[in-house]
């Protein structure tokens, strides 16, 4: 059988795109492997030590539980920590375990984005937006961080491609199951998919072709194969909190926290009672102040404790028991939603327009891209959905009452999906304006079609490095944060035994290969010190410039008031003038920090 001119055109096409597409993910891996190798790291992020601390103790055996907890982690998702665990065998480092991992996904976005914005307008726009997400310097960086929004929003992108797809080509039940399925593995990595998975369902009941038995009967297959993935986390989520919860994390940031806020903000000189005893902290309290005044509502229902020791900040107790006590009640949710929704929709468009998401062009472009043509027919109905997947990580940003430049990273690929049509369109518009008065074969429009667009996204992407790179969120694990990384290992090398680290983040503690890190209190220095006994505390870190309470400040300024603190001698090797590290000679543990104090002299 002989093929016709065009099924051979359209295999040509279609062998030449394979082939682009190839070449576009080489380069993805390329561009990142060689942003890792300029940028490097430092120490491994925040977020990044307790994952890897999870995927550590699953490996040994010890069980789903991190570095900031005591008991199980139920705020984060196990999919990410279990792919550590299983590239650790590897790699023999958990860190760079978890930058591999985070590598190998999120150079795969090209492929989903381009799948997307092929459907919703052309290829030639698909080409255009995998370009985008291939060069954006925050996906970029993102992908040799251990945080969980890169690999996310592969996973995110690639469930919203095959709901695309089946929308499109009215596909067969067993498409549904495999959408389900990635819904499910999406959701094992980040708990807010589940709202895009509601999406989804919504547009396969009313917005699928087929009848109604068909359209019900493929909700039912996706649900189905959804439930069967999520159904061991749901499990492990009942098993540990007693709730029929499908995340811990609302219940733990939004409701227990945020009542805790609100509750500072409205009855501010009130001595707060807790389970436990008398909170002695009345507004901006001259003994407690320091660092932020103005942020000693979130402090204290961060790092609180009450008179009689107990942990009352929802970061210094246990997650699952802060869970399992806590229950929302309707009533006190809409006062928490209000004060959400005024916090982050200012702070969502301060987002919008900052230059390390590439504003204005890259917004710009994007509504360009949206509303450029008129939507109608079956592609109104996918743009339409991509539009509502798009829009739904607003709502999650309601659950907290604080901010943070992460919860609008998944924003960018979508962004660059319309951006790419924006720049499809701005190219057509230039090559007919200026068609007209071409200067030769030079000028010719097709020329202009594709030169102009390139100069604006070669603007956009180039004028977002430097703002991307000084981003907290990567700045925290850049080269110059080393020195938390080797400290941490050379305390880590001086005992044999479990220890607990007191610091004001992460790092430094799981270097170190802490069991447990601590928090420091936010009360009186009093307290403080009949804390360190309590959380059975074996090293103290202080960083010289940092701000946290008054304590803080004097124990930086006239060392700890304690005869049990020893100050340990650093090592100059590792230009430690900014750390003042304390051994804790609580009862118990003397004879074990001996050994240390032996050899720091």
């Amino acid at each position: 059988m002989t093929l016709s001119k065009k099924e051979i055109e359209i295999n040509r096409l279609s062998r030449t795109s394979w082939i682009l597409l190839i070449a576009m993910l080489t380069a993805s891996f390329a561009i990142r492997v060689a942003a890792w190798s300029h940028w490097g790291t430092g120490t491994i992020e925040s977020e990044g030590a307790e994952y890897a601390k999870i995927a550590e103790n699953l490996r040994s055996g010890n069980g789903y539980i991190g570095l900031v907890s005591p008991g199980p982690q139920v705020l984060f998702n196990p999919l990410f920590p279990l792919l550590i665990s299983g590239a650790s065998f590897f790699t023999k480092n958990y860190e760079l375990a978890g930058r591999i991992v985070s590598l190998f996904i999120c150079a795969l976005l090209p492929l989903p984005v381009f799948g997307i914005a092929s459907r919703l307008f052309s290829r030639r726009v698909g080409f255009i937006a995998a370009a985008l997400t291939i060069l954006h310097p925050l996906l970029v960086y993102l992908s040799f961080m251990v945080y969980s929004e890169g690999p996310y929003a592969v996973l995110l992108l690639s469930s919203v491609y095959l709901v695309v797809r089946a929308l499109d080509d009215s596909a067969y039940t067993q498409m549904w199951l495999w959408i389900g399925a990635a819904f499910g593995l999406t959701y094992l990595l980040r708990a807010e998919a589940f709202a895009a998975f509601l999406i989804s369902i919504v547009f396969a009941l009313f917005a699928a072709a087929g009848t109604v038995t068909i359209r019900l009967k493929r909700a039912v297959c996706t649900t189905i194969a959804f439930v069967a993935l999520a159904s061991p986390e749901i499990i492990f989520l009942h098993h540990e909190t007693g709730k029929l919860a499908l995340e811990a994390k609302s219940t733990i940031l939004f409701a227990y926290a945020g009542r805790r806020i609100l509750a500072a903000e409205t009855k501010p000189e009130v001595e707060y009672v807790s389970d436990g005893g008398r909170v002695e902290i009345p507004s901006r309290a001259p003994d407690v102040a320091g660092g932020y005044p103005e942020l000693w509502e979130e402090k204290w229902a961060t790092y609180g404790i009450d008179s009689n020791l107990q942990e009352t900040g929802f970061a210094i107790r246990p997650f699952v028991e802060t869970a399992r006590e806590t229950h929302a009640r309707p009533r006190e949710m809409f006062p928490l939603i209000a004060k959400g929704f005024r916090q982050n929709l200012p702070r969502l468009i301060s987002n919008l327009r900052s230059h390390w998401m590439g504003a204005p062009l890259l917004p710009l472009l994007a509504l360009i891209g949206a509303f450029r043509r008129r939507w109608y027919g079956r592609r109104a109905v996918l743009r339409l959905y991509v539009a509502f997947v798009s829009a739904a990580p607003i709502v999650a940003t309601l659950f907290v009452l604080w901010g943070d430049s992460r919860y609008y990273f998944i924003f960018i690929p979508f962004l660059c999906i319309w951006a790419a049509n924006g720049l499809f369109e701005v190219g057509l518009l230039v090559a007919a304006a200026i068609g007209a008065k071409a200067w030769g074969g030079f000028a010719r429009q097709e020329a202009f079609q594709w030169v102009v667009p390139g100069l604006l996204g070669a603007t956009m992407i180039i004028g977002s490095v430097k703002p991307v790179v000084s981003l907290y969120e990567f700045s925290d694990s850049a080269m110059p944060t080393r020195i938390d990384k080797e400290l941490g290992e050379w305390l880590g090398r001086r005992q044999d035994h479990d220890i607990r680290i007191m610091d004001l983040s992460l790092p430094l503690s799981y270097h170190a290969h802490a069991r447990q890190h601590v928090y420091f209190p936010y009360c009186t220095g009093d307290l403080a010190l009949r804390y360190l006994d309590t959380a059975k505390v074996d090293y103290i870190v202080l960083r010289h410039g940092g701000k946290f309470t008054r304590y803080y400040q004097d124990w930086l300024t006239n060392g700890i008031p304690d005869h049990r603190a020893e100050l340990l001698q650093l090592p100059s090797s590792l230009s430690a003038g900014n750390y003042s590290i304390y051994a804790w000679h609580r009862e118990g543990n003397s004879k074990e920090l001996s050994t240390i104090s032996t050899q720091t002299r």
